[in-house]
């Protein structure tokens, strides 16, 4: 606890006229010099740090899987193989619809060259026609479906989960693995929309995790364009790069929005600016061996650091109040404890 106390030159029963007032002695603690400091200023949010990308590949196709060729938490590359589907029954399909295009295409020929000898009518011509394409459609969605028996990685990753094993039959739709990307994740928190004008894609942002000393940083890609009804927040979006994959997802983070930054700021503790009945902001100063009052400006408040931008009203190195000051005015006598002189 900050020591003050009241020390009397002479006792106060028969202190001949003339003695010295009474001077307050103030602990180490509650006076602080005026420093330069690099300060920010910000909103503060908290939130989980998710994978930026999240897929989720399901069965293109109705058939066995031959083979499932990756575990969970195992990384991927783009385009790699992750699972094959039995082909037995596919080939056949693709086949058969190459041999049913083929003889589309021949009847669509012969019902041009029937056409031209006036043996048909234009009508046969278009029948040929939509019976040659549909016979192209079956055969391109039949090569599809057997392109599609390897299943690949749509993107790099890691898979977390596997829903199926070599041998599963499943449907059309059914969901296969879960896929995510962690060299960026993202960071999903809610700020009052009376920031929203100050809330801004770009604006950095630092936060704090658990097990991770000296926190990450990162850059607000989205913003909400509407308030949450109920709260009247906006949701944000923050990227938060994952160089090495040092950063795992679903953790828990905190931190703030930074709005305002200020290099070499002259700074006091909040505690020790003070303001009066009219909304003016002072200092109390120690001037030699008695307090002053100086009028200042403040600008920006570091809430983390818990430090206060002075802009106007004081010097480098003025020794302030940041105690309580009950009792305390300009004029008075006061000492600090443990400092010569």
């Amino acid at each position: 606890a900050a020591l003050v106390m009241l020390v009397s030159c002479r006792g106060a029963e028969g202190a001949p006229e003339g003695a010295a007032a009474a001077a307050v002695v103030l602990g180490p603690r509650d006076v602080a010099a005026a420093t330069r400091s690099d300060l920010v200023s910000g909103l503060p949010v908290s939130g989980t740090l998710a994978p930026a990308i999240d897929v989720r590949i399901a069965a293109p196709v109705a058939e066995v899987l031959d083979a499932v060729l990756v575990r969970e938490g195992q990384r991927v590359w783009r385009g790699q193989v992750l699972a094959r589907f039995r082909t037995d029954g596919m080939r056949p399909a693709a086949l058969s619809a190459e041999a049913q295009q083929r003889v589309a295409a021949a009847d669509y020929e012969r019902m041009q060259n029937l056409l031209k000898e006036g043996a048909v009518a234009e009508r046969d011509v278009e029948v040929a026609l939509a019976a040659l394409r549909a016979a192209e459609a079956a055969t391109a969605a039949a090569h599809q479906h057997l392109a599609e028996a390897d299943v690949r990685a749509p993107v790099s990753g890691v898979v977390t989960v596997r829903h199926v094993q070599g041998g599963d039959r499943v449907k059309d739709g059914d969901p296969l693995f879960q896929l995510v990307n962690i060299d960026e994740l993202e960071f999903q928190a809610s700020v009052t929309s009376e920031f929203a004008a100050q809330v801004r894609p770009g604006a950095a942002a630092a936060l704090a995790l658990s097990g991770y000393p000296g926190g990450v940083s990162g850059r607000i890609a989205r913003v909400n364009a509407t308030a949450d009804p109920a709260t009247r927040q906006l949701q944000v979006y923050v990227t938060v790069p994952n160089r090495g994959g040092r950063l795992v997802g679903g953790l828990f983070a905190s931190g703030r929005i930074v709005l305002r930054q200020v290099r070499g700021a002259l700074a006091l503790p909040q505690s020790g600016i003070r303001t009066d009945a009219t909304g003016g902001t002072y200092v109390l100063v120690i001037a030699g061996d008695t307090l002053a009052r100086r009028e200042v400006s403040v600008g920006i408040t570091d809430e983390v650091a818990g430090l206060v931008e002075v802009v106007q009203g004081i010097a480098d190195g003025a020794q302030v109040v940041v105690g309580p000051a009950e009792g305390l005015g300009p004029g008075q006598a006061v000492a600090v404890a443990g400092r010569e002189g």
